[in-house]
């Protein structure tokens, strides 16, 4: 595009002797024509480098680091960072006169790797000493350091982000992902260079649990994928379910990282041991879901699971190629999403030809429509055949648009609105980039990053709150086999209330704001002199009972809840002090309703009612503060000895202690939801699942 040239391709005609290191001693090379392959990376130059990291391969196997080729979470999400590059360097209004060049890795889908691979990204801020170092003639070389990467886009899965993100953080470099929803990711003092365009776990983790209670599933097991994404996961998962009760936990299996032959098979058998807990909730990514679906066939289990995937899951086709039978009527979750049209079209015009910036394209060209590039490769007797590079993605071959594709532009837009708005303010009127931003301050980026607030690519708003996150929004799907044929279908849609309790409460705030009066109604005399006015506000009794009526619908809720769990056991000791707070709150405002409302035709009223608005807010914040905060306070610092946890028995234990027990009891009768229960799950209603080919239909409505 006019006005918007990178340096790369004059450095590259230099007939200078270059030096480039990634972490060890110099090793001499020549830099790269722009968009040239560079060290197994992809790599365009433009005025700012943003890096990428992408899960392209899958974990390797037998002391490999990377295995089969990702064509969708890898290659798609790839492909749109690339789209979205295009789409900004070729937008006049959007960092005019800068050009966006990248930096892309693949992290082969492993922690430690990606780790080694994000290396790259800080090596030109790593200060290494030349003087020692010498061309063959003798002359002092000149020694230019890599390209400075300014912005991270990535990772995918959360283990990969976290332990990026804390090499990241030391030198400054802020990071964006697409993908990556662990709640550990929150914690702003831990990872504070660290924000993402999909949201939090712990919103997913509530979604769940609203989707298990509305499917009447009261007695589920869990499975989770070692690492923080799925072990964070499952903890905020039982913890909800905790919280809003209705749901027991049969048991927690864990996959490990680098599972052993028959692992998975192991994993079905101990799923089978609390047969009554059909449903499975799997936090895990998708190599890990298609090894248990592929154990769970093996032991002629079809049928028998319902399960319910996270949004590693989501609407993917790899995890369920041919697995269609036992995935069927799994109902899984994603971030709420639109398909872009617009990377659909760009996508199925990319060819051999005109995609060579892709170092892995090749490679997605042989595995897509199942061909070889070279005659070399062609064994005798198979029935592969030999690509022609006629082939067209979408016509000679299934394509269907990647779920995280929306959130990978979301991303790379964010960043460059923040770099946007940060030339605006460092470099006012001026064309490409000042001293000011050369080079780009991480520290002040971030805080650019943290304000952006733009529609994305589908038309959704694009913002993030303090700690970096985006707000719950997810759509809910259940894979469906209709005549042969499965699909995800969309059967409703999930999100955060509190979110939009605080939108209502704004929209009435903005149309309907409250003015201040001044008042002479209640001072009136014969004598206007003597007048004297009240200043108050113009809301009417009506608007503050609605007003007051959420907080009130609280306390009651509070109030029965306390009452309700006065006697479980130990573990849930908060009961008893709340219940007291709630109590005496009850009393105060039940007192004042009668006292405010019942005087207004009195000549006093305004005495009486702001006396009796004020004494009864203070006793409200009094009995708060010394019923449950005091307590605490006078453990803290007179009793620090009785501020340690207590032991209690894990639920696992109590579970198996409970199916030791029922082996050897010796009883004719039978309850229907399992013998395997914790205490807590004794109270518990067990209604039947319903059958694998009854489908969830509440479609249209949001849970």
């Amino acid at each position: 595009m006019p006005g918007k040239t990178g340096w790369g391709w004059r450095w590259a005609q230099l007939p200078l002797c270059l030096l480039f290191s990634l972490s060890g001693p110099w090793v001499p090379t020549l830099a790269k024509p722009k968009g040239h392959p560079h060290m197994n990376s992809i790599r365009i130059d433009g005025d700012i480098t943003l890096g990428g990291l992408f899960p392209v391969h899958g974990r390797g196997a037998e002391g490999k680091a990377c295995g089969e080729l990702k064509k969708e979470k890898g290659i798609h999400r790839l492909e749109a960072m690339l789209f979205a590059l295009d789409r900004i360097n070729n937008d006049p209004d959007l960092l005019p006169n800068i050009t966006l060049g990248a930096r892309i890795l693949d992290t082969c889908s492993r922690d430690t790797h990606a780790l080694e691979q994000s290396l790259t990204f800080v090596q030109a801020l790593i200060e290494k000493d030349g003087t020692e170092v010498r061309c063959g003639s003798g002359s002092p070389p000149i020694i230019t350091k890599p390209e400075r990467v300014v912005g991270v886009i990535g990772a995918s899965g959360s283990s990969v982000s976290i332990m990026v993100a804390n090499i990241l953080r030391l030198f400054k470099i802020p990071q964006i992902s697409y993908a990556s929803t662990a709640p550990d990711l929150s914690d702003n003092s831990r990872y504070d260079f660290f924000s993402r365009v999909v949201p939090s776990d712990t919103f997913q983790a509530q979604a769940m649990v609203d989707i298990v209670r509305a499917l009447k599933w009261n007695y589920v097991s869990t499975l989770a994928s070692e690492g923080s994404y799925g072990e964070s996961g499952v903890e905020a998962f039982i913890q909800k379910s905790r919280e809003d009760g209705g749901v027991c936990i049969a048991q927690s299996v864990k996959i490990p990282r680098e599972p052993k032959l028959g692992e998975f098979d192991k994993i079905i058998k101990r799923l089978l041991e609390t047969s009554n807990a059909r449903a499975v909730i799997i936090f895990a990514n998708e190599d890990d879901i298609r090894r248990v679906l592929e154990a769970a066939r093996r032991a002629n289990q079809t049928g028998h699971f319902f399960w319910m995937g996270s949004d590693s899951w989501g609407s993917k086709s790899a995890p369920v190629l041919h697995l269609e039978e036992v995935a069927e009527g799994a109902v899984t979750i994603l971030p709420k999403r639109t398909s872009v049209r617009g990377f659909d079209r760009y996508f199925s015009s990319r060819t051999l030809d005109n995609n060579r910036r892709n170092i892995w394209f090749a490679e997605f060209w042989e595995d897509n429509f199942h061909c070889k590039l070279s005659r070399h490769a062609l064994k005798k007797g198979s029935h592969v055949k030999k690509c022609t590079n006629r082939e067209r993605i979408g016509q000679d071959s299934a394509y269907e648009q990647e779920g995280k594709v929306q959130f990978v532009i979301d991303a790379v837009y964010a960043m460059g609105h923040a770099l946007h708005a940060m030339h605006r303010d460092l470099c006012p009127g001026r064309v490409g980039l000042c001293p000011r931003m050369d080079p780009v301050d991480g520290t002040q980026l971030l805080k650019y990053i943290r304000h952006v607030n733009f529609s994305g690519i589908a038309g959704n708003p694009v913002t993030f709150n303090e700690n970096g996150d985006a707000p719950g929004r997810y759509d809910i799907y259940q894979y469906q086999l209709r005549n042969g044929s499965a699909e995800y279908k969309v059967i409703g849609s999930w999100t955060d209330h509190l979110h939009l309790r605080l939108l209502g409460i704004c929209v009435w705030f903005v149309v309907d704001p409250s003015h201040s009066v001044v008042d002479f109604q209640d001072q009136r005399t014969l004598d206007p002199r003597f007048a004297r006015g009240v200043l108050k506000c113009d809301i009417s009794d009506l608007s503050l009972i609605c007003l007051l009526g959420y907080s009130m619908l609280l306390m009651v809720t509070c109030t029965v809840y306390a009452i309700k769990t006065r006697g479980v056991p130990e573990t849930f000791n908060e009961a008893k002090p709340i219940g007291f707070t709630m109590y005496t709150t009850c009393i105060v405002w039940l007192a004042f309703i009668p006292i405010f409302f019942g005087t207004s035709q009195s000549a006093d009223k305004l005495y009486i009612q702001t006396t009796t608005l004020t004494v009864s807010v203070s006793l409200s914040a009094s009995v708060s503060l010394g019923m449950l905060y005091m307590p605490k306070v006078y453990i803290i610092l007179f009793h620090p000895e009785q501020n340690v946890p207590k032991r209690k028995r894990s639920l696992k234990a109590v579970v198996t202690a409970a199916t030791m027990s029922n082996k050897f009891t010796q009883k004719g009768n039978f309850r229907p939801n399992g013998e395997a229960k914790s205490e807590l799950c004794e109270t518990l209603e067990a209604p039947g699942l319903a059958t694998k080919q009854t489908y969830v239909t509440y479609t249209n409505h949001a849970i």
